[in-house]
């Protein structure tokens, strides 16, 4: 049986009871969490800390009607953690801490070996979605309800994701990049995920974008796939085309890459060639 890396990142309660961070850690009244706190104030799913690459750790209030507060301010969008940073869900107050060691510098050009070993050249489906005119949300409503509506949205957007086998790789700010691997099976989970968001935006506020790409990313740098970075040229070309969308005024857009593989799961229509800040020639996209 394959053994578990220690964390080198966990939330430490007041007493000095430890709760590691493996991939995402869940705070919240519902019996299934990782750290579970009976009190009114709390929702269910409150909140959650989320691993991003091996140093990286991010919070994320999940839409609670309470809040979450980091060092005395509350969370409006998932906003990064430093060690000794003070969490506060309810009553109950958490140190996030974080170790990483760093290796001795005789032991650099092995460190340097291992991370080019670790990176490697995948095959895999890039979705983005991000949050339509987020100033706007902020300046019209109550900072309480604006930063509750953009965390149900991304809790919402999460559990489509999970639900489809797929992996957020990171949350940026108001959205996300998730990825899933290119297996052939894997084109019917990506479709879910696109038709469920599709559903999602013809009833959720907030308003916002979703794209897809499939193509070659570099991928590495921790020890699980939900840890790990992508790098690249076709990571790029994704986040372009989300600001194209934007542009645009279209809500969904594949390439034509994402388009060959999904037409027989989906629904798509072409919408013409576009070109893309920083890439040569023009791409055919389609929307779905």
């Amino acid at each position: 049986m394959e053994t578990q890396p220690p964390a080198t990142a966990w939330l430490e309660g007041p007493e000095g009871q430890r709760t590691p961070i493996h991939g995402t850690c869940y705070l919240g009244r519902a019996a299934g969490g990782h750290i579970v706190l009976t009190d009114n104030k709390v929702s269910r799913r409150h909140a959650m800390v989320h691993g991003q690459g091996k140093d990286e750790f991010w919070i994320i209030d999940l839409g609670s009607a309470n809040g979450t507060y980091v060092n005395g301010r509350r969370v409006a969008h998932p906003c990064q953690l430093s060690d000794q940073d003070q969490i506060r869900v309810g009553e109950h107050c958490f140190t996030f801490r974080h170790s990483m060691p760093r290796p001795a510098a005789a032991s650099d050009s092995i460190s340097t070996d291992r991370t080019a070993q670790e990176i490697r050249t995948i095959r895999c489906w890039l979705v983005v979605a991000d949050v339509e005119g987020s100033t706007r949300l902020v300046q019209r409503r109550p900072p309480e309800e604006a930063a509750r509506i953009t965390g149900r949205w991304l809790a919402g957007c999460k559990q489509i994701v999970d639900r489809h086998e797929g992996t957020i790789n990171k949350f940026l700010g108001d959205g996300f990049l998730a990825y899933w691997l290119g297996r052939q099976e894997a084109a019917v989970s990506v479709a879910g995920a696109l038709t469920a968001l599709k559903l999602l935006q013809a009833r959720a506020t907030p308003p916002f974008r979703v794209v897809a790409h499939y193509g070659q990313v570099l991928a590495g740098g921790g020890g699980s796939l939900g840890e790990e970075s992508l790098l690249g040229n076709e990571v790029n070309l994704v986040f372009r085309l989300e600001k194209l969308a934007g542009s645009l005024g279209a809500p969904r857009l594949l390439t034509q890459a994402a388009h060959d593989q999904l037409q027989s799961h989906m629904t798509t229509k072409e919408v013409g060639r576009h070109s893309l800040q920083g890439f040569d020639g023009e791409f055919l996209l389609y929307e779905f």
